[in-house]
């Protein structure tokens, strides 16, 4: 089957069911309902140096994002669609247990990120253009992996009269190492293997139950397999883990909102000697404005990154991708229509190969 055969039929297939799904909840029952969205983007670069970065691509895209609730079971997926790519990003089928307890099945995105647990992969969902570098996605040469394929338990405990604490684990296959770095299961084309273990987990503290306010920790356990000869002889090695401890802080006071995450990776190969590790970081402040408009500024940095051997496998030769060890962005997001944004955002790029500054224009946009 083709894939553009195969996208009429899913977005066909999405959209029956949202349709089906809310005459059921209009007539049935209470406890069932449907979620159909589609996120829009598209983007424009100009850097100093007029080279093409990896997190400008592509530059339109379509996310695809389906729901389903009867009674106690879900159905979740997110297809991502553009001119370079197409995934089925996330399919999973969850049953909720007891009250906000839910355990998945199939292929979502890991718990342990801070950024892309409230962001995914719909542009118009993050107030900045580019997400930060240590938060890129596997086919971005991200140097955390983000989707696995397996079990996944969400929970959520009241705690006194307000807040609450939420708790997410998931275990299952992860990426493979390759020369193109991550490889994690594809859903849709063919698997040649070499996926092994990853375990993920978030703990948060919110204050409120239902707020936006969160801080905790994350933390991942990645057993990597390496597929391609050149590497594992470049690693002295066939297999490697990589650990990933983090901390985060999502704060929401209109008109503010502070996103500030740290992570320490460590990565260790079966060769001691290769053994390391490298620390990255970020903040975001944003600040809403008169006229649905919206500041933000953005601020990340690393520390022995650029000594690192194994982030120096993530970095494309061709240009193509850029691996940030740090970057200052400051923008502005003007939400002109209802669910339509224009963003500007001005940055300075410094990364393991060159100096840059960049300015990006995007439009953005959630349907319905």
């Amino acid at each position: 089957m083709s894939f553009l055969a195969l996208l009429r039929l899913l977005l066909f297939a999405s959209a029956t069911l949202a349709w089906s799904s809310q005459a059921c909840a209009q007539h049935e029952h209470e406890h069932s309902s449907s979620e159909f969205d589609i996120f829009l983007s598209a983007e424009a670069l100009r850097a100093s140096d007029h080279v093409q970065r990896g997190d400008d691509d592509p530059w339109f895209a379509a996310d695809v994002v389906f729901a389903l609730t009867k009674h106690q079971f879900r159905i979740f997926g997110e297809y991502f669609v553009s001119a370079e790519e197409h995934d089925l990003e996330r399919f999973q089928v969850g049953y909720e247990f007891v009250p906000e307890t839910t355990l998945w099945l199939g292929r979502f995105h890991q718990p342990g990120s801070a950024w892309n647990t409230e962001h995914h992969h719909g542009r118009y969902l993050q107030t900045a253009i580019t997400r930060p570098s240590i938060e890129f996605w596997e086919d971005q040469h991200g140097l955390i992996p983000q989707h696995i394929t397996g079990a996944l338990l969400e929970s959520r405990i009241a705690v006194g009269q307000e807040a609450a604490i939420q708790f997410s684990s998931g275990i299952g296959a992860g990426p493979a190492l390759t020369p193109d770095g991550y490889e994690p299961i594809d859903l849709v084309d063919n698997n040649p293997g070499h996926h092994r273990l990853s375990i993920t987990a978030r703990l948060a503290y919110l204050p409120e139950y239902v707020g936006a306010t969160s801080a905790g920790f994350l933390f991942g356990h990645h057993e990597l397999d390496v597929r391609d000869p050149k590497v594992a002889q470049a690693l002295i090695a066939g297999r490697a883990n990589l650990d990933v401890f983090g901390a985060y802080a999502d704060w929401n006071r209109d008109p503010w909102r502070l996103i500030a995450a740290a992570y320490y990776v460590r990565f260790d190969p079966a060769q001691a000697s290769m053994r390391e590790s490298f620390i990255a970081g970020y903040a975001q402040i944003e600040h809403q404005l008169a006229f649905r408009l919206t500041a933000f500024g953005r601020t990340e940095n690393s520390a022995r990154m650029r000594q690192s051997r194994f982030v120096a496998m993530f970095d494309d030769q061709d240009g193509d991708f850029d691996i940030t060890v740090r970057r200052n962005a400051a923008g502005l997001r003007w939400d002109f229509a209802r669910r339509q944004a224009l963003s500007i955002e001005l940055s300075r790029v410094d990364a393991l190969t060159y100096r840059a500054n960049e300015i990006r224009a995007q439009w953005s946009a959630a349907v319905p």
